[in-house]
């Protein structure tokens, strides 16, 4: 929450991110609530994980579109801790597809100067990157075996 509160104060540009609407009680504890992302035609829009499973494109058409985010996010100074495909919402738009992160936004890092300073910013997309093209490899692996 804090985090969100820094960047909205900092007036980032947070297009590509799901709106943070605030905190709830659940029966498990407290939870966070976002937007919940839809597409042009209303339907709810699919998670990168699901996109790639159902072949609704492949990972090689996406990829201008992750190297698009991965810019945001570097340029916009938005820390970011864990990105997978099951954090990324590929909204339909007339556009085309609009990649947007629904979780992992900040840093777990105790050392508040993680999320201020643009090299550390960097620092943790790049390697939270790394993470994020292993897991697509692994789809694209498990999808490859199930086309032979």
């Amino acid at each position: 929450m804090r985090y969100f509160s820094f960047l909205n104060r900092k007036k980032v540009d947070l297009s590509h991110i799901s709106t943070f609407l605030g905190k709830v009680k659940t029966n498990q504890g407290a939870g966070f609530c976002f937007e919940l992302v839809r597409n042009e035609d209303e339907k709810i829009s699919l998670t990168l994980r699901e996109s790639l499973e159902k072949q609704i494109f492949s990972l090689k058409d996406i990829q201008p579109k992750l190297e698009y985010l991965k810019e945001y996010l570097i340029s916009n100074g938005i820390c970011i801790r864990d990105i997978s495909p099951s954090n990324i919402i590929c909204q339909n738009t007339a556009k085309g597809i609009n990649l947007i992160v629904i979780d992992g936004i900040g840093n777990s890092n105790i050392n508040p100067l993680t999320i201020r300073l643009p090299r550390l910013i960097n620092s943790a997309i790049i390697k939270a990157w790394k993470s994020l093209d292993r897991k697509l490899a692994r789809i694209e692996e498990s999808l490859n075996r199930t086309d032979s």
